[in-house]
């Protein structure tokens, strides 16, 4: 691998980053654990996992009362979807406890369309804060 594939495969967004099943989207919201920036309502869940397995995950949801048009909601999860990849290998996934994964579920409550670099700063400010609950554990 040159050292270019390599500068793109840490900027990629792989399939295992994904929240894909049911259980794990339940899990998330029944245990309650959240951190509220506006626009968005963090949902996160801190497992314990083998080294090999630590792979944060994330899911975006933007619910469709807020915004009628698909492509508004596509809009802000594809905004989100890219602070979350350009940010969270440096602002959080350093600051994580050895042997823990975390579950995220960003939900925006917001009823704007925000420009890209106010969605940025709120998906930092949420990692940073994340980043306290989970040093804190």
């Amino acid at each position: 691998m040159q050292p270019e594939d390599a500068n793109k495969q840490h900027l990629t967004f792989p399939k295992e980053e994904r929240i894909c099943s049911k259980l794990t989207i339940e899990r998330l919201f029944d245990k309650q654990q959240k951190v509220s920036i506006y626009p968005y309502r963090c949902f996160y869940d801190f497992t314990p996992v083998s080294d090999e397995a630590k792979v944060n995950r994330i899911l975006i949801i933007v619910p469709k009362r807020s915004f009628k048009h698909a492509v508004d909601r596509n809009r802000l999860k594809r905004l989100t979807r890219e602070a979350w990849r350009l940010h969270h290998r440096q602002e959080f996934d350093p600051h994580l406890p050895d042997g823990i994964r975390a579950d995220l579920m960003f939900y925006y409550v917001g009823r704007d369309l925000l420009p890209y670099n106010l969605v940025e700063s709120k998906i930092i400010e949420i990692l940073h804060r994340l980043t306290k609950v989970a040093e804190s554990r």
